[in-house]
């Protein structure tokens, strides 16, 4: 699923890597002797990739992430600056398609985003492009150092000779529970089949529960399969509804495990409330459910059989399998050919907010006979008055009834807000409308309500010194308020509007070509002035007629190309 903003910016070619830092420190004019400017827009569809942590109460990104760039549009998808070299600039990842893509509906531009970490479990996300408009999607990264809820893990080290039953237990957040066990004498093998040389063996074990949206959604490329391989020897693209599913990582004698000299047992009990996506029956002692493995090097997933359901000695639901090789693994429904494709749902933004800052997030629940399946949240809509949004909804099953509904993050300071749409069919192309009361606190304030926040006009300028030329910017910027509220911002040829509090400090980042540029500002009295540590130099006059600000913000090019 994608967030698309109808007025993002695309990356200006003539921005070069050698971004003169030292400016930013400097006070000088780089626009001084500055001839010409220049707008030069050449490659499509923008796309901004945000990496977040899945854990939505975690109070830091994640950072020295890797990535790479597979599937069947890869070759249309490029860096800023027209290369391949992808980096992520702290937690996000800016590409652009290349001048001979020409996306449409019914012939897509489709990748795969494959992104590892430090502490963070490696995982795929699928991107579908449909037309020439700018786009962002955030992707939800397991943190194995704080856990969100309906997901647990456990490391182990597991003597060969003797084995093991390796147990995730049950939280208050996940009653399910997955016991792994290893035969006493197992061997372990590499990817080539060749038999490992240890005499132990390392695991690293993530089960997502069903219970909770974090949980649900970590699943690879949220659920959607691009490549599903069945045991008929057919091969097709569907949608998985999980039961649950593991992540199971193995190291020995220094290398990483792929496959056993005899098969591990896993029991994944499921959670009580689990239905049966297609006849919504309950699950049964008895019934069949099929085990899925995922391959995340080629994004695809293969039918490995059927898990018969049966009780354990508490009375529980659990479903036994065997697994001969390490990947992902779930028991899932699969809907295979009953989706109908991406659709689009434009949003109309009725609210009695004018220019507010982003405390509020999004939340789109799919249902199916009148009970809700699974739900997509985006934790920075702006809810000003006449804010558009495009949503791409991928691969949603057939039958279904979507809703969005808005509320404040967190506790948002003074702020009180509900808002919801009435429902949608999920296989149509929908226009929405979203209305949206904010309301103030009983305790009187001057500063902290979404009401308060000004319009600022922003004006970007790279200043090219070399050759006298200076280019109004295509790029994308983030603002981070004290609270850690986040704003993603559209800067189209220079241009953009943006809503700001007067006294709250500020964080502006500039991403472009895998590097960010960034400074702070603080509005206050009638003025304010960038503090840059990275690039970026600028002032923030207010107008005394209309109380606008009007921001100048400039990047200081060393080079031009």
């Amino acid at each position: 699923m994608k967030k698309i903003f109808t007025s993002i910016f695309r990356p200006a070619v003539l921005l070069a890597l050698g971004l003169a830092l030292t400016f930013g420190c400097q006070q000088i004019n780089p626009l001084e002797g500055v001839e010409l400017t220049v707008n030069n827009n050449v490659y499509k569809s923008p796309i901004l990739i945000e990496f977040v942590d899945a854990n939505p109460n975690s109070k830091t990104l994640p950072k020295d992430l890797t990535v790479t760039i597979s599937g069947l549009g890869k070759d249309l998808v490029f860096t800023d600056l027209g290369g391949k070299d992808f980096k992520v600039a702290g937690n996000l990842l800016s590409v652009v398609l290349g001048q001979n893509a020409n996306p449409t509906e019914s012939a897509p531009v489709e990748f795969t985003v494959s992104v590892k970490g430090p502490n963070y479990v490696s995982t795929n996300y699928s991107v579908v492009v449909t037309d020439l408009e700018s786009s962002t999607y955030k992707v939800p990264l397991t943190n194995l150092t704080a856990l969100p809820d309906g997901v647990g893990a456990v490391s182990k080290t597991t003597l060969l000779a003797l084995g093991e039953t390796i147990t995730v237990p049950a939280t208050s957040s996940k009653p399910e529970v997955a016991k792994i066990a290893i035969a006493p004498g197992t061997q372990v093998k590499d990817e080539n089949g060749l038999v490992i040389n240890a005499t132990n063996v390392s695991s690293t074990i993530v089960q997502y529960g069903t219970g909770t949206e974090e949980a649900a959604n970590s699943l690879p490329n949220e659920g959607e399969g691009n490549v599903i391989k069945y045991k008929d020897g057919t091969t097709d693209f569907g949608t998985f509804l999980s039961a649950g599913f593991l992540d199971i990582e193995m190291t020995a004698g220094g290398k990483n495990v792929k496959s056993f000299s005899a098969p591990l047992d896993v029991t994944l009990s499921l959670n009580p409330n689990y239905e049966d996506p297609e006849t919504e029956a309950p699950m049964n002692v008895g019934d069949q459910i099929p085990v899925w493995s995922y391959d995340k090097a080629k994004d695809e997933w293969t039918e490995e059989g059927v898990a018969t359901i049966a009780k354990d000695a508490n009375g529980n639901l659990i479903a036994n399998f065997k697994v001969s090789h390490l990947s992902v693994w779930t028991v899932a429904k699969n809907y295979k050919g009953k989706t109908c494709g991406s659709k689009t749902i434009k949003i109309k933004v009725r609210s009695d907010v004018r220019y507010a800052s982003s405390t509020f997030k999004a939340q789109i629940t799919y249902s199916k006979s009148g009970k809700p399946k699974f739900s997509k949240s985006f934790s920075s809509f702006k809810v000003s008055n006449g804010s558009p949004y495009i949503i791409k909804v991928k691969r949603v099953p057939s039958g279904y009834t979507g809703r969005i509904v808005v509320t404040p993050v967190g506790s948002a300071p003074n702020t009180t807000t509900r808002g919801g749409t009435q429902t949608f069919k999920a296989c149509n192309n929908a226009v929405v409308s979203i209305d949206i009361k904010v309301k103030e606190a009983p305790e009187p304030t001057t500063t902290d309500t979404e009401s308060d926040a000004v319009k600022v006009n922003l004006d970007f300028t790279a200043a090219c010194i070399s050759k006298n030329i200076s280019v109004k910017p295509t790029v994308w910027l983030k603002l981070v308020d004290d609270t850690n509220a986040e704003q993603l911002v559209n800067v189209v040829a220079g241009k953009a509007v943006i809503g700001m509090k007067k006294g709250v400090k500020y964080t502006l980042t500039a991403t472009y070509n895998g590097i960010d540029f960034s400074g702070e500002v603080t509005i206050n009295g009638n003025s304010a002035t960038i503090v840059s540590s990275t690039g970026l130099n600028g002032s923030f006059p207010i107008d005394a007629t209309t109380g606008e600000v009007n921001a100048t913000i400039i990047y200081p090019l060393n080079n031009c190309q």
